[in-house]
C-alpha cells in the first residue's frame, strides 16, 4: 500500500477514500476500505507486488512500501498472482510470535494490523521512519495515517495550522520531530511497536531498536566489507528473478556503486534528468556504458520545479520539501511505473559519507580541501532571522533543543549528526522517497537495515572524506577507475590522490567560468539563482500571495516583495516560503469545498 488511514471512530464508506485520493493530482490509485465495530480503515493500492491487504477471520494486515523479507525469499515480487504473499508472510510470522522487526524486514516499511475481535490496533514503524506515521487523538477518537494532510482532512484539523512549524519548515526545510504543520497532529516514534488497546483512544509505544552510539568495529576495512555484503544481499534479494530493471545514473559515485551492485544478468535501463546534455550527463553516459546499462536522458525546462509544485506539494504533504521529487512527470514519460524495481542512491551521503556532520566551511568553497568536523556547531543555537518575530524564533529554538536532547540520550558525541537523521523526516532529502514510492516501485539500498545499523556503529571520522564509502565501493568502482566524478575527482582513489586531481580540475573550471568558456548549468539540478531572476518566479509567488495571510502573525514583515527579493531569507528559505504559501492556499480552498 502507498498510504493508509485508520480511525477508531467509523466513517461513512467512501469518506476516507476521498481523503486519500486528494493527494493525487491525477491517476489516483484504487483505495480499499474496511469497517467494523473496531473503526474504519482505508488503504490505497500498493505498487509493490505481493503487498496487498491480507484479511483473516481475526485480523486485517496492511504493509506500506516494499520491504525485503530477510527470513525467506522475495520471488513474489515478480509473481503477479501472489498479490498478498508478502503481507501474509509478515502476518503469519508476527502471529506466531517469531517476528523481529529490526532483523526480519529491511528497507522502508510500515505495518498495520487490526484485530477485528478485540479492536486492538498495532502499528510498526521501520528503523528510521523512512515511511513516517502520524497520529491525532482527542476524547472521542484516535486516527493514524501515513500522510499528514490525509490525516488532517479526516480529523477536521486543516484549519489548525501551527505557525511555529511553518516557520521551522521555512528556515530549515523540515519540521522538528515530533511536530507537524498541524497543531494537534504529531509523528509517532521510529523503530517502535505502537499499540492502541481495544476501544481505547490512546497510543502506547515501545521501541524495538535505538541507534545507540556503540562503536562495534575495530578497523574500517571490516566495516566496509560488511557494508558491501549487506548491500549485495539487499539488492540480490530483490532482483533474484528480475530480468529487466531500472536505475538512476549521475556523474557521481553513488550511482556507480549502485551500478556495480546490480546484476549483469538483468537488462538495466539507466535514467538521468537534466536541463540539457551537460558535463553531468556526459559523465553519467560514460558510467552507464562502462557498466553495460542503457543510458536514457530526459530533459526538463529551467522552470520545471516551479511547474510541478502544486502536484508534488500534495504528494509529499505539508512540511516536506516538494522539489526533491525529481522524478515527477518523468515517471510516466520514462515509464518508470512499469519496472518491477527502480533503484536509487538516496541516503548514501547521509548514512555513509557524513553529510549531516557539520564541517568547517573551507571545503564547501574549495572542494579539494579535506573535510573537518566543526566541533563548535550546534543545531540548538538560538535562531536569528529578520523575517520572523522573536517569539516564533524562540519557540523554534526550544523545539530544536528538545530534539537534540532527545538524541543526546543515546548519541553523546554524534548527536549533531543524528539530529538530522533520527527520525529520517529530520532530513530534508527524504521527500524524494516519499514521492517516488507513491509513483513507482522505488528501492533505496542505502536504507537497508544493515546499512543503517553499521552507520550507527562506526566513528564519524570514518565517514568524513568518503573513507568508509570508498573502501566499501572500491571493487564496485573499478570499471570507472579513471572516470572523473562530476565534482572533478576520482572516487576510486583516496583523498591524498584526489587533492591534486581535484585542485587542478577546480582551477581549470574556475578559469573556464570566468572566461565564459564554460557556460550554462553543468550540474544535475536546476540553478535556483537563475530561476529566481525570471518572470516565472515572480509570477509564481505572486500567484500564491493569498496564502501569506495565514503566516502573517509569525512575520515581522508582511511585504511579499521584501520576503522574496531581499536577503531576509536565503534561496532555500524562499523556495520553502513559496511552498508554504501554496500549501496554505490549497488548505483554504479544501476547507471551502468541505
Amino acid at each position: 500500500m502507498s498510504d493508509f488511514i485508520f480511525s477508531r471512530k467509523t466513517f461513512d464508506r467512501g469518506e476516507l477514500t476521498n481523503h486519500i485520493k486528494k493527494i493525487y493530482h491525477e491517476d489516483a490509485p484504487i483505495v480499499e476500505e474496511f469497517h467494523g465495530k473496531w473503526g474504519s480503515l482505508a488503504v490505497s493500492h500498493n505498487l509493490y507486488n505481493g503487498f496487498q491487504p491480507y484479511e483473516t477471520d481475526e485480523h486485517i494486515t496492511l504493509v506500506l512500501g516494499g520491504p525485503v523479507l530477510c527470513y525467506r525469499d522475495n520471488r513474489f515480487l515478480v509473481n503477479e498472482e501472489a498479490v498478498f504473499e508478502g503481507t501474509r508472510s509478515i502476518y503469519e510470522r508476527w502471529h506466531s510470535d517469531q517476528m523481529h522487526w529490526d532483523e526480519d524486514l529491511s528497507g522502508p516499511y510500515s505495518v498495520i494490523i487490526v484485530n477485528k475481535h478485540t479492536a486492538e490496533v498495532y502499528s510498526m514503524t521501520d528503523l528510521m521512519s523512512f515511511i513516517p506515521v502520524y497520529s491525532f487523538s482527542n476524547h472521542s477518537n484516535i486516527i493514524l495515517s501515513s500522510h499528514v494532510d490525509i490525516l488532517a482532512g479526516a480529523a477536521n484539523e486543516q484549519g489548525n495550522i501551527d505557525l511555529v512549524s511553518e516557520a521551522d519548515f521555512i528556515l530549515h526545510g523540515f519540521v522538528t520531530y515530533p511536530f507537524t504543520i498541524y497543531k494537534e497532529i504529531k509523528q509517532i516514534p521510529p523503530a517502535s511497536i505502537h499499540t492502541i488497546p481495544g476501544v481505547s483512544n490512546t497510543l502506547k509505544s515501545e521501541s524495538y531498536w535505538i541507534p545507540r552510539e556503540m562503536i562495534k568495529y575495530e578497523n574500517i576495512t571490516e566495516a566496509a566489507s560488511d557494508l558491501r555484503n549487506a548491500l549485495q544481499e539487499y539488492v540480490g534479494s530483490i532482483t533474484e528473478d528480475m530480468t529487466h530493471i531500472a536505475q538512476f545514473i549521475s556523474g557521481g559515485e553513488d550511482s556507480r556503486a549502485l551500478s556495480g551492485l546490480l546484476p549483469e544478468t538483468s537488462r538495466r535501463d539507466a535514467f538521468v534528468f537534466l536541463e540539457h546534455m551537460n558535463r553531468e550527463g556526459k559523465v553519467a553516459k560514460k558510467a552507464a556504458n562502462a557498466y553495460g546499462a542503457n543510458f536514457n536522458l530526459s530533459t526538463r525546462t529551467q522552470n520545471h520545479y516551479l511547474s510541478i509544485l502544486p502536484e508534488t506539494d500534495r504528494l509529499v504533504g505539508s512540511g516536506s520539501q516538494f522539489h526533491h521529487v525529481h522524478t515527477f512527470g518523468f515517471h510516466k514519460h520514462c515509464k518508470l511505473d512499469e519496472y518491477p524495481a527502480v533503484f536509487g542512491g538516496l541516503f548514501a551521503d547521509a548514512m555513509l559519507k557524513g553529510s549531516r556532520i557539520k564541517k568547517v566551511r573551507g571545503p564547501r568553497r574549495f572542494p579539494f580541501l579535506p573535510q573537518m568536523k566543526n566541533r563548535k556547531y550546534s543545531n540548538a543555537h538560538s535562531k536569528k532571522n529578520e523575517a520572523f518575530t522573536q517569539d516564533i524564533l524562540t519557540e523554534v529554538t526550544k523545539r530544536r533543543r528538545a530534539h537534540l536532547d532527545r538524541v543526546k540520550a543515546f548519541r553523546t558525541h554524534s548527536a549533531q549528526e543524528w539530529f538530522e537523521l533520527w527520525p529520517s523526516t529530520m532530513n530534508m532529502n527524504i521527500p524524494n522517497l516519499h514521492g517516488n514510492r507513491r509513483l513507482f516501485r522505488s528501492y533505496e539500498p542505502f536504507m537497508a537495515k544493515d546499512v543503517v545499523k553499521i552507520s550507527a556503529s562506526v566513528p564519524q571520522s570514518w565517514k568524513l572524506n568518503h573513507r568508509l564509502f570508498r573502501i566499501m565501493a572500491k571493487p564496485l568502482l573499478s570499471k570507472t577507475k579513471w572516470l572523473l566524478h562530476g565534482e572533478g575527482r576520482l572516487p576510486y582513489f583516496p583523498i591524498y590522490v584526489n587533492f591534486f586531481v581535484q585542485l587542478w580540475v577546480w582551477m581549470l573550471r574556475e578559469f573556464g567560468k570566468k572566461t565564459n568558456i564554460i557556460k550554462g548549468n553543468q550540474e544535475s539540478w536546476t540553478q535556483w539563482d537563475v530561476v529566481m531572476k525570471s518572470d516565472t518566479w515572480k509570477h509564481s509567488y505572486e500567484g500564491y500571495s493569498e496564502g501569506l495571510s495565514v503566516l502573517e502573525p509569525a512575520l515581522k514583515d508582511h511585504d511579499l516583495y521584501n520576503l522574496f527579493e531581499t536577503d531576509k531569507l536565503n534561496k532555500s528559505q524562499k523556495i520553502n516560503l513559496m511552498q508554504v504559501l501554496h500549501s496554505n492556499l490549497r488548505i483554504e480552498e479544501e476547507l471551502k469545498q468541505s
